[in-house]
């Protein structure tokens, strides 16, 4: 998937969507009743299967890069990792923190993502834990930047 437009944060969050849901297997991400992965853009309230991965859109930011209207994007996406299981806490916390290890490996083997920004990588992961409804889910959470060029139209 390449991105329609290069500096949208939405359109990051759905290549990052696509990437997950077609690496689903290897990375170990359960399947929803009806065979998909449980990958979803967008933070749920409801987590139907776990591990589930869920990619938050966070926004961008821009900064005048010297020349008249062109601009530096810096594009920022989540990525949110729920487990929840019977058995051991710890071992639930290391499954997840496992997982998002094994998703921010996953990122980096596409710098550029399909040649649509300047460059990409994790910038950060935090552990913890989410309730979701009535239960509390162990969690990982990465952050992907990514940067790219864009040049902003002008009335001249």
């Amino acid at each position: 998937m390449v991105f329609r437009d290069n500096d949208s944060y939405a359109d990051m969050a759905r290549f990052l969507e696509a990437l997950l849901k077609n690496n689903a297997g290897a990375l170990g991400i359960a399947n929803l009743p009806n065979g998909t992965p449980s990958v979803f853009y967008g933070d749920q309230q409801n987590i139907p299967v776990t591990p589930t991965a869920c990619i938050d859109p966070g926004g961008k930011r821009r900064e005048l890069n010297g020349a008249p209207r062109k601009t530096d994007v810096t594009l920022y996406n989540y990525i949110i990792v729920y487990r929840y299981e019977l058995g051991s806490v710890s071992d639930q916390q290391e499954d997840a923190d496992d997982l998002i290890e094994d998703i921010e490996a996953l990122i980096h083997q596409d710098a550029f993502m399909s040649n649509s920004v300047l460059h990409s990588m994790v910038v950060g992961i935090d552990s913890g834990y989410l309730q979701r409804r009535n239960a509390l889910y162990r969690s990982s959470r990465l952050t992907v930047e990514a940067t790219v060029t864009k040049q902003l139209p002008s009335q001249f």
